[in-house]
């Protein structure tokens, strides 16, 4: 910990060294409020802050102390999602003998009972005239009822004294103990020595099976496995948390909220509030049993040239008093764009509503948890410098977890810093100074009187 100390510490001395008081520059702020102990922070960003920004990069936004100094910031990556295993302990029932061999010939007539949880405490079944039972049962089932991912192997072990084991099991899933399903024909496994030598073998692999009960049936008739006992080992992908994602409706714009025509049928202009991630988005075509081609296209302001984003056929239908539409279209990345247009390759009755959902950037900063810090945000010509902030959470990550995330700073009120102004981009310098060419003109008129002085002495002198 000591070093990640150090390191932020570092960190937060360059950054104060650099920059000074860097929030005169820029236009609003919004004061931090941290709760507990942490060396690093993350901030969620609302539409407001959105509003202010000028830079593509989002550079003109960082973190500042309470002396007005910028703390290291950097926009959090996204983190990939990690896999996660782990081994469950499953319940085991042994079944009378005389059952089908085939699960799918015949449903278990099972009474079961079960316990708070919901788990299988006892079972009995009725085998009918044809089933005999013997007290070594070669057929088992699992309730698996309460894994929340599917398995990727299964386990079997027992107790010691079992001498050489060579077994044959099958397996069967079922989420009803009526309908059966295969879904392991034969796997073995093993306990062999020899020489001192041992081979080992437990587990069965059952890649993806997913159901609430399991039938583990024995084909072989080797020795019985005493104190038989069954663990599935799962797999699943752990996805750190996220900003939850929202939805921006937009109405097309005049005067093209009527279509204007184009070479390939009508279009519909629509503006955001900001540059926001747009991830993906739905069109809604507002009169009833209405249906059209159309390609969606956005770009980040007038002086560039359209992107297509999406091309689908939309449509907006009613059947029995319920509306039948088009679903929503995902994005490839987020599109960060402020103008967005709609092309239908037929005229519509009314112009549809463009709906765009978003996912809130999160950036990271480092902070002691001892002074207050504000998010300052606006500004033509202030830039965050690049500050290598992942090196620090990896050291935290190193100390406290790979599943450690920075806590989520709460964002207060808006406060003014430069206003609007800090938004505009400073007057560009005249071509022609003319103070310059008038200190010039000066300088030049005080060299001819000297030069003309100098020459009126010289001729005094010859004539003398």
């Amino acid at each position: 910990m000591k070093r990640v100390v150090a390191l932020s510490v570092a960190l937060l001395f360059v950054a104060a060294a650099a920059h000074g008081d860097d929030s005169k520059r820029y236009a609003y702020s919004w004061p931090l409020t941290l709760t507990g102990d942490a060396a690093a922070w993350q901030v969620e960003l609302p539409l407001e802050v959105y509003r202010t920004l000028t830079d593509p990069q989002m550079r003109d936004l960082v973190v500042v102390d309470d002396q007005g100094n910028a703390v290291p910031t950097a926009a959090r990556a996204a983190d990939p999602a990690t896999v996660v295993s782990a081994r469950t302990e499953l319940p085991l029932f042994a079944l009378p003998a005389g059952l089908p061999s085939n699960p799918a010939d015949a449903p278990l007539n099972l009474r079961i009972e079960r316990d708070a949880d919901g788990r299988l405490r006892s079972i009995g079944a009725d085998l009918g005239t044809a089933a005999k039972a013997t007290p070594d049962s070669r057929d088992y089932l699992i309730d698996a009822g309460n894994l929340d991912a599917p398995i990727d192997r299964l386990r079997l072990d027992w107790d010691e004294g079992a001498g050489s084991v060579n077994a044959q099991f099958a397996l069967a899933a079922s989420d009803d103990l009526q309908n059966w399903r295969s879904a392991v024909a034969g796997a073995s496994v093993l306990s062999l020595a020899q020489d001192g030598n041992r081979l080992e073998l437990h587990e069965i692999d059952a890649t993806g099976v997913h159901a609430k009960y399991l039938r583990l049936r024995r084909l072989d008739h080797g020795v019985m496995l005493p104190g038989l006992r069954v663990s599935a080992v799962t797999l699943a992908r752990r996805s750190p948390a996220r900003a939850a994602r929202e939805w921006l409706s937009r109405t097309a714009k005049e005067p093209a909220a009527s279509g204007a025509p184009t070479l390939t049928g009508v279009e519909y202009r629509y503006d955001l509030p900001a540059a926001l991630p747009i991830e993906a988005i739905k069109l809604d075509l507002i009169a009833d049993n209405s249906v059209a081609r159309v390609g969606i296209a956005s770009r980040r302001s007038g002086a560039q040239a359209w992107t297509p984003r999406a091309d689908f056929t939309a449509f907006h239908l009613q059947q029995g008093g319920d509306a039948i539409v088009n679903d929503e279209t995902t994005l490839t990345g987020a599109v960060r764009d402020n103008e967005w247009r709609v092309q239908s390759a037929t005229p519509l009755n009314r112009a549809p509503i463009l709906h765009l959902a978003w996912r809130p950037d999160r950036f990271v900063f480092l902070g002691d948890g001892t002074h207050s810090y504000r998010l300052v945000a606006g500004s033509a010509t202030a830039r965050r410098a690049d500050y290598p902030v992942d090196v620090a959470l990896a050291q935290l990550r190193g100390k406290l977890g790979a599943d450690w995330q920075p806590p989520l700073a709460a964002l207060g009120a808006r406060q003014t810093l430069a206003g609007d102004a800090a938004l505009r981009a400073p007057t560009p310098a005249s071509k022609y100074d003319w103070k310059t060419f008038l200190l010039w003109a000066v300088l030049v008129a005080a060299a001819a009187a000297i030069g003309y002085l100098a020459l009126s002495l010289l001729r005094g002198q010859k004539s003398a």
